[in-house]
């Protein structure tokens, strides 16, 4: 027989469990035909350009007389020239990503989903920097988050989370990788990262511009492509990509035009969690 104390205890341990499961959520928006992909470091990370995100990596000298082995599915799975995470046990793995079908066997598709933000039902989010790299080590990235709509069509503000070597290059003091920050953002957000040294093609003079993960947001001057998947690029990868409490890590990149056109070839790695 339940007293009216117990129930009251059941009460709240039900409220409890109903606030904790849904109040602070965060989930992916794309766009419709594109899903979670699974991949295979052992045979799909080739720098083949499938998926979209395996591209050559390396500086405007190359890496040692050849491409360097360190787009952001080296550096999940700790493979290849990229151990920047800290070592294999920290690295996640081969997570999904977030992306159009792409086909594991025989290393097609992948293409990436221009348009992709996040839907929060409330409360903080938890940031860590986890990878910043640069071949310049005074062109570190800026790396945030920024308002949108529910359509994912409005370009609100944006709110810095990490800071990088600023304009000019290196006049500020870069954020250290393993710093945390605890965020709320607004009910739809996506991210952004600001390249601090992109070259103009015809004259070579260097400018900072804004690429967001809805891509059509991103900056003219972001947009100049050196490499087949359009130079500046954003990937999802999450260990748990259900609508409730997924863990997701953002990658800004910047690689696959570096190698001949500029020396910075950037890659930022950021995970994100729940609080609650």
């Amino acid at each position: 027989m339940t007293t009216p104390k117990s129930r009251l205890i059941i009460l709240i341990a039900i409220a409890t469990v109903a606030l904790c499961g849904t109040s602070y959520a965060q989930s992916l928006v794309g766009t419709p035909g594109a899903g979670w992909q699974t991949w295979k470091p052992a045979t799909d990370l080739n720098d083949s350009g499938a998926p979209y995100w395996d591209v050559p990596w390396g500086a405007s000298n190359n890496y040692e007389g050849s491409y360097a082995e360190k787009n952001v599915g080296y550096c999940l799975t700790s493979t290849g020239d990229c151990q920047g995470i800290g070592s294999a046990l920290f690295a996640p793995g081969a997570l999904p990503f977030w992306g159009m079908p792409y086909d594991p066997v025989n290393d097609t598709g992948g293409a990436r989903d221009n348009t992709v933000y996040f839907h929060s039902n409330g409360g903080p989010l938890v940031a860590t920097l986890f990878l910043n790299a640069s071949a310049n080590p005074t062109e570190i990235n800026e790396f945030g988050w920024f308002e949108t709509n529910a359509t994912g069509t409005v370009l609100g503000t944006r709110h810095k989370l990490f800071q990088g070597t600023g304009e000019p290059t290196g006049s500020l003091k870069p954020d250290p990788v393993g710093k945390t920050v605890i965020f709320t953002p607004s009910t739809y957000f996506g991210y952004y990262y600001s390249d601090v040294s992109e070259p103009t093609p015809d004259t070579g003079v260097q400018h900072g511009c804004y690429a967001y993960s809805i891509f059509t947001f991103d900056e003219p001057r972001c947009l100049d492509a050196y490499g087949s998947q359009g130079d500046h690029d954003f990937v999802v990868f999450s260990n748990s990509p259900g609508p409730s409490h997924a863990t997701y890590w953002i990658a800004g990149e910047d690689p696959s035009g570096c190698p001949n056109n500029d020396g910075d070839c950037n890659l930022t790695l950021v995970k994100v969690i729940s609080l609650f």
